[in-house]
């Protein structure tokens, strides 16, 4: 066994100095994109936002503490209670369900809902004002579910410094599960203050590493992706199919121009080519208007429903293009040839040229690509395994690893050897 987190309750005045320190990495944070007078006016703004918040907690704590739900191991904390119904974390949900461990799930909720609520209770030592609400609505989550386990989605949270404190001083563990690469240029991505942080592989820490800004210490852990099964251990396609699957970007990235003439450009490829069929595997969060009125025009355009599987759609794709999405590693994982396409202006954060080739910019380009991949698919097969390689371990093994780590801590707060992991400082 490996050393794992040592739990010590937090000393006297823990809340207020964590408070403080978040004070200065929230100014550090807007000074790495805003000159001063723009990072004071936001400082300020925030600070006042949350001073609102905090008096509105204050006025409104209970007076009693309210009565706790049953223990469970573990608390799942969404980022939002719409992200609940997607069920993107169903199979490790499932898999610790099954294991005989009783899981929990609830969401974050705005200011407003936790006030309305009175989802408050006094936090044991003195925090100032301005995040009193972030820490009374911590301290509540933790009193009121008793996790074993806290695993947290959301990235960049001001209320994760506050569920370590609350967690800690009972002597548990806040876990953060990445839900994707920690790859891109998100500030949220600046904060680390948890106990645990399971990583999809080399790249996601090598990456949050040289990130200039950290706030709070973590033991970062290769435990790779939790959303991958041996569902995406498929045989190589046959390279005379000629199916295309493509890869859908987020929601907010589909509003960008860059984007939209990617989506552009392959929409008018495929109703050049009707030889093709062209599957959609757009964002779960996406309403797909795009890509409904192509599939609408384009007889061999079909858009795949919301909650189907991606494993099922590789296997009926004998090529995958991907943009900017992270369903690029399952498609790699899956044998599946990779074709990058992208003419926006964002940088390849996947370094998908490196292991692929150029990007492709034009309908000639992408006939000529799929043409020599058709010629020699063997080849084209193989280069996605460095890809896997380099971004992610464990490989489709990536959701019993992570429910297997996850019952290690709950058991005795230590990793089994063999699993990668380093103490990552913060720099704030």
């Amino acid at each position: 066994m490996s050393e794992g987190v040592r739990i010590v309750p937090p000393p006297e005045g823990a809340w207020l100095h964590k408070a403080r320190r978040l004070d200065r990495y929230r100014w550090r944070l807007l000074r790495e994109r805003h000159a001063w007078p723009g990072a004071a006016l936001r400082f300020c703004r925030d600070a006042l936002l949350d001073l609102i918040f905090g008096i509105r907690a204050h006025l409104y704590l209970p007076k009693a503490r309210p009565p706790g739900g049953e223990s469970c191991a573990f608390l799942l904390l969404h980022s939002g209670p719409k992200m609940i119904p997607l069920q993107r974390k169903k199979q490790l949900i499932e898999a610790l369900h099954g294991a005989g461990h009783r899981l929990v799930e609830t969401a974050l909720v705005d200011s407003r809902a936790v006030i309305a609520g009175r989802l408050l209770a006094r936090p044991p030592q003195p925090v100032p004002l301005r995040y009193f609400g972030y820490a009374a609505y911590a301290e509540w989550l933790v009193a009121q579910h008793d996790p074993q386990v806290l695993l947290n989605d959301r990235n960049g949270s001001l209320y994760s410094p506050f569920l370590r404190l609350s967690l800690a001083r009972r002597r548990r563990l806040l876990v953060q599960l990445a839900h994707a690469t920690t790859l891109e240029d998100s500030r949220r991505l600046s904060m680390t203050d948890y106990d645990y942080y399971f990583l999809f592989g080399r790249s996601s820490l090598d990456a949050l590493r040289a990130r200039r800004l950290r706030f709070g210490d973590t033991q970062a852990v290769l435990s790779g992706s939790h959303l991958i099964d041996r569902a995406y251990d498929l045989p190589p396609a046959d390279g005379a199919v000629r199916t295309l699957l493509i890869l859908g970007v987020g929601p907010d990235r589909e509003k960008e121009a860059g984007y939209l003439h990617t989506y552009a450009l392959l929409r008018d490829w495929a109703a050049s080519h009707p030889e093709y069929r062209v599957l959609v595997k757009t964002h779960p969060r996406s309403r797909m208007p795009f890509w409904r009125e192509a599939a609408g025009r384009h007889a061999n355009i079909e858009v795949l429903p919301a909650g189907s599987s991606l494993a099922e759609a590789l296997g009926r794709a004998s090529v995958a293009v991907n943009i900017m999405s992270n369903a690029v590693i399952e498609a790699a994982l899956a044998q599946r040839p990779i074709v990058y396409c992208n003419l926006g202006s964002e940088q390849d954060i996947f370094s998908q040229e490196r292991f692929f080739g150029a990007g492709v910019t034009s309908q000639e380009g992408l006939r000529q690509r799929l043409l020599d991949i058709e010629q020699d698919y063997a080849r084209y097969v193989e280069r996605p395994r460095a890809f896997i390689q380099h971004h992610l371990v464990h490989g489709v093994e990536g959701l019993a690893t992570t429910r297997r780590l996850l019952e290690a801590l709950l058991a005795d707060a230590q990793l089994p050897e063999g699993v990668e992991q380093c103490r990552l400082p913060g720099t704030h």
